[in-house]
C-alpha cells in the first residue's frame, strides 16, 4: 500500500502544481510580468515550495529509489521536516488566509489541494507509513533554520521589489514591529508543531514497543 499511496499523493500535488504555474503565469504576464518574473514570484510562496518538496520527494523515492536525493528524502528526519512545514502551510491557510481572499475555479482546486489535501494525506503518509522513535528533540530547534531562511528572503525581497508573498508579513500593509512580533509568533508556532510531531513520533515508539512485549 505504500508505494501506491505515494504515487497516488505524487500525482495530485504534480497536477496541482502544473495547474497553478500555467494559470498563474498567464495571469501574471497578462498583468505585465516577465514569464521569469511570473517563476520567481510564484516560487517565493512558502506553500509552494512545500508542496514542490512533497511532490518531488515523493517521486524520487518511487523511481530512483537508490539515488543519492532518494536517501535524503527517506531519512526519518527529512520526512518528519516536511510534514511540520506542510502541516503550517495547512494551519497558517485554514486560521488566517482562508476568510482572507475567495478564489474561484481552478484557482481555488489548485489552492484546495495546497492547503487542505495535500497537508493531510502527508501526515497520514507519515503517519502510517514512516518508522517511528528515530527523532531527538533538539530537531525542533533544526528544523527552525528553513523558515528562518525564508522569512529573511521574503523581508529583502519585498523591500526591494514591494512584494510580500503573505500580508501577515508585508510592509505595505503593517508595521515593521507588527511584521516583527508576527515572524516570532510564526517561528513559535514551527517550533511548538515540530515539538508535537517528536512527541508523537516517540509516543508511537513507545506503544509499538509495548505492543510486541505484550505479544
Amino acid at each position: 500500500m505504500k508505494a501506491p499511496y505515494m504515487a497516488f499523493l505524487a500525482i495530485i500535488v504534480w497536477f496541482a502544481l502544473g495547474l497553478q504555474f500555467y494559470i498563474s503565469t498567464v495571469k501574471y504576464m497578462a498583468d505585465g510580468r516577465t514569464f521569469g518574473g511570473a517563476i520567481v514570484q510564484l516560487l517565493s510562496y512558502f506553500t509552494i515550495q512545500n508542496n514542490i518538496l512533497i511532490a518531488l520527494s515523493l517521486t524520487v523515492i518511487l523511481l530512483c529509489p537508490t539515488s543519492v536525493w532518494a536517501k535524503f528524502f527517506s531519512r526519518f528526519e527529512t520526512l518528519a521536516a516536511m510534514v511540520l512545514y506542510i502541516t503550517i502551510v495547512g494551519l497558517v491557510y485554514q486560521l488566517i488566509l482562508r476568510q482572507q481572499g475567495t478564489k474561484y475555479g481552478l484557482f481555488k482546486l489548485a489552492d484546495e489541494i495546497f492547503h487542505s489535501v495535500s497537508p493531510v494525506l502527508f501526515i497520514l503518509f507519515w503517519l502510517f507509513f514512516i518508522p517511528k522513535g528515530n527523532l531527538q528533540w533538539s530537531k525542533a530547534f533544526t528544523w527552525l533554520i528553513y523558515p528562518l531562511i525564508y522569512l529573511i528572503y521574503i523581508l529583502i525581497r519585498g523591500a526591494v521589489s514591494g512584494f510580500y508573498p503573505y500580508n501577515f508579513i508585508d510592509a505595505n500593509l503593517i508595521s515593521y514591529q507588527q511584521m516583527a512580533i508576527n515572524a516570532v509568533l510564526l517561528l513559535f508556532a514551527f517550533l511548538a508543531v515540530g515539538t508535537f510531531f517528536i512527541a508523537i513520533d516517540r509516543f508511537l515508539k513507545k506503544e509499538t514497543i509495548l505492543h510486541h512485549h505484550i505479544k
